[in-house]
């Protein structure tokens, strides 16, 4: 320091030594304007955790003389850390987790499975019908979190970035898996025929749809991104998917499920003669992902606990009304109350996604959790991708069931859960396989 001092000596000149000193005082490095400004801005969105997190490095900075732990000076480095900290959302990576699990024990007790209970007139039924009842949010989950991001005005967005990069990730790993289950279907199951190899490909397993759907999502994404911060027009958007996407259709279940025939009747040939498509089906969930997260904020502890008892007697509400129907009719699955656009299921998945924001946020993981949650949830859609092959495989070649283990017989009640967890484990390790892959891990996982 003072080898610089002497050099720089000539350039002072005759500088009075009192403002020498005001300069020195004034000198001390202050935290960059842009930290501030970025953290006005994301308040929002960052959970407790992340602000505190910023807020501790700011003073750091200040005590530090403006330089971090290591002497570095933070100006290069600092705003770009508070940006990806803004953008990683632990909450919404352990929804992401919640949901993946929740729609592998869905599988396991879904349709095949209860419907099978009830023709055998299994008591267990009952439990499985619950399984399948409780863990009706995972898709839909899936699309509140994926508009969440994909819908942010503040993310750059480019035609480009969306059709090279998230379309084409959804398209690539569409080829793979539906590739192969086909080959699978062909010469392992014996199912079906070569000829039939393109049939299978182009149309793909039944739980691929998933694929397709989102892709949609994607491609009306840019224009859904005009009006995501206009609270308005979103509430707007959002009411007109409620009354058409969901209320019409449960109202029509509600008329089905009792025997209103004529109404039922009425109202199908009044719905359709609106033909009315532009808000119905997952497009309200992928809006509303994106604005329950930037808009949506409840602070009253009192308010947040009502609204989650009043899902909960949701759930039990439409498990009781799903038991009713199917034990009037033993040989009918039914789908009226807990199908993925129904009232119930809506409000059941919108409560949860709030829980995740509003409880989950505010843990504060240590960094290991951090790294594990971070890590697992970007397995998450191998591990549903891969989790029907596991299904299927386990089921017929190592008596891994929903009634059998090894050759062990028990009930499908205690079954279900642990024939998820085997296929829930086994999709982790394919998953992160696949990611230390070379080529695979950017295209199929």
């Amino acid at each position: 320091m003072d080898h610089g001092d002497d050099n720089n000596s000539s350039c002072r000149g005759n500088i009075p030594s009192d403002l020498n000193s005001k300069i020195i005082e004034i000198s001390t490095p202050l935290p960059p304007p842009s930290s501030v400004r970025i953290m006005m801005a994301s308040e929002e969105t960052l959970n407790d955790q992340e602000i505190d997190l910023i807020t501790k490095k700011s003073k750091k900075s200040i005590s530090n003389g403006g330089n971090d732990d290591d002497g570095k000076n933070p100006n290069n480095n600092n705003n770009n850390n508070v940006k990806k900290k803004r953008e990683r959302l632990y909450w919404a990576d352990c929804a992401r987790i919640y949901s993946t699990v929740a729609i592998i024990l869905l599988h396991c007790a879904g349709n095949g499975c209860e419907k099978t209970l009830l023709k055998r007139n299994d008591p267990s039924w009952i439990i499985v019908c619950c399984y399948n009842c409780i863990t009706r949010f995972g898709v839909p989950m899936f699309v509140l979190l994926s508009g969440t991001f994909i819908l942010d005005p503040s993310r750059a967005f480019s035609f480009k970035k969306l059709f090279r990069h998230n379309i084409l990730r959804l398209a690539t790993a569409f080829t793979f898996w539906s590739t192969l289950n086909a080959l699978l279907n062909i010469y392992l199951y014996k199912k079906n025929k070569p000829s039939d190899f393109l049939k299978l490909f182009f149309v793909g397993e039944e739980y691929l749809w998933f694929i397709f759907m989102i892709i949609g999502c994607y491609l009306i994404s840019p224009i859904l991104r005009l009006f995501s911060d206009n609270i308005v027009l979103a509430r707007y958007f959002l009411g007109l998917c409620v009354f058409w996407g969901s209320f019409l259709p449960t109202l029509n279940n509600i008329f089905t499920s009792f025997q209103f025939k004529d109404a039922q009747e009425e109202l199908t040939v009044w719905t359709n003669r609106w033909h009315y498509h532009f808000t119905l089906e997952f497009v309200g969930y992928f809006v509303a992902g994106y604005h329950i997260v930037k808009h949506v904020s409840i602070k009253s502890l009192k308010i947040r606990l009502i609204l989650y008892l009043l899902c909960l007697a949701d759930v039990v509400l439409y498990t009781r009304l799903t038991y009713n129907l199917e034990n009037a009719n033993k040989k009918r699955y039914s789908k009226e109350f807990r199908d993925n656009y129904t009232l119930t299921v809506a409000f059941y998945t919108v409560v949860l996604f709030i829980f995740f924001k509003h409880e989950i946020g505010r843990i504060q993981f240590s960094r290991r959790a951090i790294k594990v949650i971070t890590k697992v949830s970007s397995l998450t859609f191998g591990m549903y991708l891969s989790h029907m092959i596991l299904k299927i495989v386990l089921s017929r070649y190592f008596h891994i069931k929903q009634e059998e283990f090894l050759g062990i017989k028990y009930s499908a009640k205690i079954g279900c859960p642990i024939f998820a967890v085997v296929i829930t484990i086994l999709s982790l390790l394919i998953s992160y396989l696949l990611s230390i892959t070379p080529i695979l891990k950017n295209y199929v996982v």
